[in-house]
């Protein structure tokens, strides 16, 4: 199976549904704090699932059905993959978001290419959670006004800082559901042997 290559983008209903729908409900109701809290179960909960797996599955790449929220090329990604890609795209959005919060314009072009991961290096758990460290330290210092800067997502509209940290979370949700869909099909693969 050929799979879409990356930066391809979603599929239209999703893409709408979310800069239509999601965002602006999320702007209403999330809080920066409510963001954070809900940030930190996610890597939490993703701490969890990786804790139990051996770490030689964790770089086996497995083909997964589609998810919400994720491109055609990205379901055929191990578990570091994910964690990789989570981890680099959090250390992009958390130069964003200070570079709005000093209300300055963040100049460099945001690509989903630019993000995708490379590496699926063994211990890539190790690199995930020494970033989710350094962003909840850097969270917890920020002061949370609002910036009238914004920087545009490459699929949705213009954020803003407070909308670049929700949507961190949101990203992470989306990708803790994918890390669960590769888990459940490393299972299958497993009582397949």
């Amino acid at each position: 199976m050929k799979l879409s290559p990356p930066g391809a983008g979603l599929p239209q209903l999703e893409r709408l549904t979310i800069k239509r729908v999601l965002v602006p409900a999320i702007r209403v109701f999330i809080t920066w704090d409510i963001a954070l809290l809900l940030l930190k179960r996610e890597i939490s909960i993703i701490k969890k699932i990786t804790s139990k797996i051996d770490k030689s599955l964790c770089t086996k790449q497995v083909l997964i059905d589609r998810t919400f929220g994720i491109e055609d090329d990205t379901r055929q990604f191990s578990i570091n993959l994910v964690l990789e890609h989570l981890t680099i795209a959090g250390n992009a959005l958390m130069m964003v978001i200070q570079t709005l919060s000093d209300e300055k314009e963040f100049t460099r072009e945001i690509t989903i290419e630019a993000v995708k991961p490379k590496e699926n290096k063994l211990n890539q758990i190790d690199d995930f959670t020494e970033f989710y460290d350094k962003y909840f330290e850097f969270m917890k210092n920020l002061p949370k006004i609002q910036s009238k800067m914004t920087k545009r997502h490459p699929w949705f509209v213009g954020f803003n800082n407070f909308d670049w940290s929700v949507f961190m979370y949101m990203h992470t949700f989306i990708h803790r559901r994918q890390i669960e869909a590769i888990v459940a099909k490393l299972g299958d693969e497993k009582d397949e042997y």
